[in-house]
C-alpha cells in the first residue's frame, strides 16, 4: 500500500495530502485557463527547443527557495519513448550555495502535451554534483514542503505539488537507485558514478488520473 506524506506524525509538515493534490489540480487549471501547459510555460518558442539547451535562462528558482530546475531534452540513445524533454529537479538546504553544489532529486519526463511520463534518477555523471542520498532528500522535502509557495510560476507550482503528491514514492524510487547501485558497484561507486554507459539508474512510470484516483479511493 502507498504510504502517504502525512502518514506519519513524526513527519508532520504544513502540506497534508489532499492539500497536495488540490494543489496540483489547481495549477493544471491555472495552465488550463492559460491555454498553456508545463512545456509551453517553459518554451516561449516551442518550434525553436534546441536540443541540449537549458531551458529557462537560469532556471526555474521556486521564489528562492531550496528548489531549482530545469528543462531538456536529449537525442538517442539517452532520450524515452514519446518525450518531448523532462525536467531536472535539484535540492540544497542552503539557497545561497553555488548552484554547481546543489543536489540532483530526481527528473520528470513529459511528452509535447506537458503530460508526465515518469520519474527516474540517473548516473551522477549525468548532471555532476554531490550525491544526493535517499535519506537527505527526504528531510530536504519535508523542509520545503514548510516553505510558502505564494509567489511560484504555474510551471513551479505543478513541479512542487507533483513532488508532493509523489513524495514517498520518490524516496522509494531513490531507494531503488541505490539498491541498483550496490548491485553494480558495491565496492567503487565513485566508478560507477563516472561511467557513461549508464545513464538511468531507476525509473518510475507516471500515470497521474490513475494515481490520485488510488489515492482518493
Amino acid at each position: 500500500m502507498a504510504r502517504h506524506v502525512s502518514e506519519q506524525k513524526s513527519d508532520a509538515i504544513v502540506i497534508s495530502e489532499q492539500a497536495a493534490i488540490e494543489g496540483l489540480y489547481q495549477s493544471l487549471l491555472e495552465m488550463g485557463r492559460l491555454a498553456s501547459n508545463p512545456v509551453l510555460e517553459i518554451l516561449a518558442e516551442p518550434d525553436r527547443f534546441k536540443q541540449g539547451l537549458k531551458y529557462p535562462a537560469g532556471n526555474l528558482n521556486f521564489s528562492g527557495l531550496g528548489l531549482r530546475a530545469y528543462y531538456h531534452n536529449h537525442a538517442k540513445p539517452y532520450s524515452r519513448e514519446n518525450e518531448h524533454g523532462h525536467f531536472h529537479i535539484f535540492v540544497t538546504d542552503d539557497p545561497s550555495q553555488d548552484v554547481k553544489l546543489w543536489q540532483h532529486l530526481a527528473a520528470l519526463s513529459v511528452d509535447a502535451m506537458g503530460q508526465a511520463q515518469s520519474w527516474f534518477c540517473v548516473n551522477n555523471w549525468v548532471t555532476g554534483g554531490t550525491w544526493l542520498t535517499a535519506e537527505k532528500a527526504k528531510s530536504e522535502l519535508l523542509n520545503l514542503f514548510e516553505q510558502n509557495r505564494a509567489q511560484f510560476m504555474p510551471v513551479e507550482k505543478w513541479i512542487y505539488y507533483m513532488l508532493a503528491v509523489y513524495f514517498w514514492r520518490l524516496l522509494d524510487l531513490l531507494e531503488e537507485r541505490d539498491r541498483t547501485i550496490k548491485s553494480l558497484a558495491a565496492d567503487t561507486p565513485d566508478a560507477l558514478f563516472g561511467d557513461r554507459s549508464i545513464y538511468d539508474l531507476a525509473e518510475m512510470p507516471v500515470d497521474l488520473l490513475a494515481d490520485l484516483s488510488m489515492r482518493v479511493e
